[in-house]
């Protein structure tokens, strides 16, 4: 077992280096099995049964509510997550939500066997699948600084990008195939199991193997009134961290804008401005995902930097020129381009910007981890992740009414110049100086 002890300091604080390696690596390698199979699993779930709803329906009412059904889940039940994940060892929690995600999707198999795959089940195994993943990626989120020493903290969040990126990329890819070659109860069988045996790997993970001796858990039974107790105490909190004054509107516009960008305003550009095939637009979508596991495992190989505001500030500002770039096929005096050009264009700037965006997102998480006490991450963090659920549908909602308003390719320039105006005021502020 390899046991240096050289010391490294991050933030001025002096931390091991390269202690007990091998349980890091060894967790590293569970964190990323367990998390692979129970994400991928995930989407496979839901691209195959969106899939099945559409044959056997017909319907894009039922098409939307299975969606709307997975996600509202996360915008309302992330706090209580946060709650529970500091409240309850977070390792049992973890196996027991896998656990059960493998139980719903073998009893909906079960349903299946007995009285046929109905549409009402699917809705309330899908129901379910949503809440418990809304608690388990909480959960896992705040354990990720507990599983390796701080110095690996970049190198694990890149893992958990690629791993987020990967499985957006074989999922429907993987979904598609099992749901051309595989009987619909077979693939129920597969998943449920998948389920399972990553609960089985992630018992072998060391939660505590960066934990605080002196951690503090908040004290009482799970209630409304201590959730509401919970959620002052984070609010009350936050107003006390400068890094995190400073972060959270940026985070919370940043998330809006792109949400509306490239949920809303990008696919209305490329389809009916540009006049692009569904096909094409398909391929542009994937080259993000490819560009974002590509970022992130090039970045989890880089050594990490002390300083994190000038690779944050390069990354915002590249994401906004590169939403600038996107923007110009829309100019009329551009609109003779041959359209093999302009997606040749978009394929580059899907990559690009999905580079930058990791960029800036994985070190935003890791001082977020960093600057947030143990024993509150779960519940911040469960905030953070309300806050940006519940703006997406504002930002579809306003982009759809302004783009009757204001040409698609314009709003891209408006979001591209914010971002890099953003980027200038956050290198000036003295809140993010030691970063």
């Amino acid at each position: 077992m390899d046991t240096k002890y050289e010391n490294t300091k991050i933030n001025g604080l002096s931390l091991p280096y390269e202690i007990n390696s091998s349980k890091e690596k060894f967790n590293l390698i569970l964190f990323s099995l367990g998390k692979t199979v129970s994400l991928l699993g995930t989407y496979i779930y839901s691209f195959a049964i969106s899939l099945y709803i559409l044959r056997v329906t017909g319907s894009g009412m039922s098409f939307a509510l299975s969606i709307l059904i997975g996600t509202l889940p996360r915008v309302i039940l992330s706090p209580v997550a946060g709650s529970l994940s500091d409240r309850v060892d977070k390792k049992k929690l973890i196996v027991i939500l896998d656990f059960l995600s493998g139980t719903v999707v073998l009893a909906l198999l079960t349903l299946s066997f007995l009285y046929g795959l109905r549409i009402p089940f699917i809705y309330i195994a899908t129901l379910l699948l949503a809440i418990i993943s809304t608690f388990f990626n909480t959960c896992f989120s705040a354990a990720i600084p507990r599983l390796v020493y701080d110095h690996n903290l970049v190198k694990i969040n890149s893992y958990n990008r690629a791993i987020d990126s990967g499985s957006q990329v074989l999922g429907p890819i993987l979904a598609g195939l099992v749901f051309g070659f595989v009987s619909i109860n077979l693939f129920l069988f597969i998943n449920g199991v998948s389920f399972l045996l990553s609960a089985i790997s992630e018992l072998f993970i060391n939660f505590n193997l960066n934990s605080s001796t002196n951690q503090q858990k908040p004290t009482g039974n799970m209630s409304m009134k201590s959730i509401g107790e919970d959620i002052k105490e984070v609010f009350a909190y936050i107003k006390t961290n400068k890094v995190l004054c400073r972060l959270i509107p940026f985070s919370m516009t940043f998330n809006f804008l792109i949400t509306a960008s490239l949920t809303v305003i990008f696919p209305f550009l490329v389809i009916n401005t540009l006049k692009m095939s569904s096909i094409q637009y398909g391929l542009i979508e994937g080259a993000f995902s490819v560009g974002m596991l590509f970022a992130a495992i090039v970045i989890g190989k880089l050594p990490e930097k002390e300083k994190k505001r000038k690779d944050l500030t390069r990354g915002i500002i590249g994401m906004g020129a590169s939403l600038i770039i996107m923007g110009l096929p829309g100019l009329s005096f551009l609109s003779g381009l041959n359209t093999h050009v302009v997606f040749s264009l978009y394929l580059i700037m899907a990559v690009t910007f999905a580079f930058f965006l990791l960029l800036v997102d994985l070190p935003l998480q890791v001082v977020t981890q960093r600057s947030i006490p143990e024993h509150m991450l779960g519940r911040v963090m469960g905030i953070l992740a309300m806050i940006s659920s519940s703006l997406m549908p504002l930002g579809i909602i306003l982009a759809g009414v302004t783009m009757e308003i204001i040409p698609a390719y314009f709003l891209f320039f408006i979001t591209g110049f914010y971002f890099i105006l953003s980027a200038l005021f956050m290198y000036k502020s003295k809140a993010m100086q030691e970063y």
